[in-house]
């Protein structure tokens, strides 16, 4: 930390007051995934923020085990062992955060965490006993839990721990309209910021992907979806849909999950087997080659009682690729989309067949939604821009 300190030295002025950087200590589990540390990368490259962040030491993050750095590109890392590693509401440190409230004296606590978890309450409690000036953020994603009704059990137990975020936290960031909206329904009367997810535009971006095509033996246009096989995916209808296209495309489907079984039965099933890839999780910073191969990403999550898309970071990440996407109407992705991809109803087979084929068919609206798709991540989806929120944020914070 104190190669930080010396850096950033000669900041200009940023906690009222105070002629120092503002001191921030954040806490998030999925640290260990690099692609995710470049939002950090892109804060701390500020110089009137002094960046701390705690993490596990081990976490389970779409099925594969992922661990802490010892040092983050900028900022400072600190580790802390977990129980139930992989439980994004349930788990909690058992070491580490008493020990960075303490180091760290932070100016705000931002807590890259639900308002009701367990993650949530004790760095709360703690930040609160240990370093009193502190201010409390959280950051929401939640688009399921209206009236403080959840769909995880116990559900009394995190309308508890909501009630008491709303008594002690000095504002919130969204990743979507919905996520705020339940907020100020459950009386949530502080500052809320909308902080979209992002990528790094410089490492998803288009790439020649003819070698990855080729190995894979698909022919014609690929049809693609990248994420966890999981029934909320709603994976099993873009299966049914690519059986419904004629002339039938090449479907390619990397991840891992409790479907993967099914799935690849239903394919067998539908006749369209031989057309079929099905390849596990790859590690992320492979997946903007995977999504290059692809001529049209789709993510056909479906609504239910316990999931409503949150943001569908991976429609981001395919449009930074230059591919054109198809989502639905499930949760916020008509929000991500905008202009620049097309819409269908969730659930809906004969929908996504429909859209996929308009874009198979016309290489100039590929093309089009290409264009858009890049043009809109560049100014709204990049880490650059959500550190400049974030950084915005910060300052309603310790002026509230």
């Amino acid at each position: 930390m104190s190669r930080l300190l010396e850096r950033k030295s000669g900041a200009a002025r940023s906690v009222p007051g105070v002629d120092r950087p503002i001191r921030v200590l954040a806490v998030d589990h999925t640290v260990g995934v690099a692609p995710f540390r470049k939002k950090f990368e892109a804060l701390a490259a500020r110089d009137d923020v002094e960046l701390t962040v705690l993490a596990p030491e081990r976490w389970i993050e779409n099925y594969r085990v992922v661990e802490a750095p010892a040092e983050g590109d900028g900022f400072s890392v600190l580790r802390g062992r977990v129980i139930f590693p992989g439980y994004n509401n349930r788990a909690f440190f058992v070491s580490g955060l008493a020990g960075a409230i303490r180091a760290t004296r932070p100016d705000i606590l931002d807590l890259y965490e639900e308002a009701f978890s367990l993650f949530f309450l004790q760095a709360a409690v703690l930040g609160r006993l240990l370093a009193p000036g502190a201010r409390i953020a959280f950051h929401a994603s939640d688009s399921l839990s209206w009236g403080n009704r959840y769909p995880y059990r116990p559900s009394w137990l995190y309308a508890t721990i909501q009630r008491y975020a709303h008594r002690v936290a000095t504002a919130a960031f969204t990743i979507n309209e919905v996520a705020g909206e339940i907020l100020r329904s459950k009386g949530f009367r502080r500052p809320i910021v909308r902080a979209f997810h992002g990528v790094d535009e410089s490492e998803f971006r288009p790439l020649d992907a003819s070698e990855l095509r080729s190995r894979l033996g698909l022919g014609g246009p690929i049809v693609g979806y990248v994420g966890r096989l999981i029934r909320k995916k709603g994976v099993n209808v873009l299966v049914e849909a690519a059986a419904r296209m004629d002339p039938r495309p090449s479907l390619l489907i990397v991840g891992d999950g409790e479907e993967r079984d099914a799935l690849v039965a239903q394919a067998r099933e539908l006749g369209i087997e031989e057309t079929t890839r099905f390849l596990p999780a790859v590690p992320h910073e492979e997946v903007p080659l995977y999504l290059s191969a692809m001529d049209v990403m789709v993510l056909p999550s479906i609504r239910s009682r316990d999931f409503n898309e949150p943001f569908g970071r991976v429609l981001v990440e395919a449009m930074a690729c230059g591919v054109p996407v198809v989502g639905t109407t499930c949760g916020s992705m008509g929000l991500v989309l905008g202009d620049a991809g097309l819409l269908v109803p969730d659930g809906d087979a004969a929908a996504i067949a429909e859209a996929v084929a308009s874009l198979v068919e016309d290489p100039g609206r590929r093309a089009e939604l290409s264009r858009l798709g890049r043009e809109r991540v560049i100014e709204r989806y990049t880490w650059r821009r959500f550190a400049e929120i974030i950084r915005e944020g910060y300052e309603t914070i310790l002026r509230s």
